[in-house]
């Protein structure tokens, strides 16, 4: 006989939990995971649109979904797409904030609102922490990500035209102060 790896007070506890309700535990596990655009993403007609998903064997779909479908409001009223695959829409806002960064106008905005929080920083010194935003995008984890988009977008609203993507332009200036390097007082 061995040593058991786990006392039977943990495993009783684990067992209660594994024969507990399993829709519950799927919601805890699925509000853990960070969805990129929640709580940003809207219909043009106001509609909060939600993040969810579907498994078809052992693939995951991801996508957002209008809350005036989730609460079965008649057709009539609905406008625009109502269901998006969630790859395509923050692929498109993360290639919009891409663009955005790159912009003249967006940079000088950008360091003119840094100048005061961080005098040190010039302007090129901030275009270089914005053009790295791809590398740093690459190296985050999905939380990570979320938080950046969160910093960096107000709202997102989704219509027959396409996508309408408002950024909070104090989140350029936090997000470029945090990649700038911090430079050392001349002794």
């Amino acid at each position: 006989m061995h040593e058991p790896i786990v006392d039977a007070d943990l495993w009783d506890a684990a067992y209660a939990v594994l024969a507990g309700n399993r829709n519950q535990r799927a919601g805890r596990t699925r509000s853990t995971e960070p969805a990129l655009l929640r709580g940003l993403i809207f219909t043009e007609t106001g509609a909060a649109m939600t993040p969810h998903h579907t498994k078809k064997g052992n693939r995951r779909y991801c996508y957002y979904v209008s809350m005036d479908v989730i609460q079965k409001r008649p057709t009539a009223e609905l406008r625009g797409p109502q269901r998006l695959p969630a790859a395509m829409v923050e692929e498109a806002v993360i290639g919009e904030i891409r663009r955005l960064l790159r912009t003249p106008e967006i940079i000088a905005r950008t360091a003119r609102a840094l100048k005061k929080q961080r005098p040190d920083l010039d302007e090129g010194t901030v275009t270089a922490a914005l053009t790295q935003f791809d590398d740093l995008w690459k190296a985050l984890i999905p939380a990570e990500q979320a938080r950046v988009v969160q910093l960096l977008v107000a709202r997102v609203t989704v219509g027959e035209d396409g996508l309408d993507i408002d950024l909070r332009h104090d989140g350029l200036g936090a997000l470029a102060s945090l990649m700038a390097p911090a430079r050392e007082d001349a002794a």
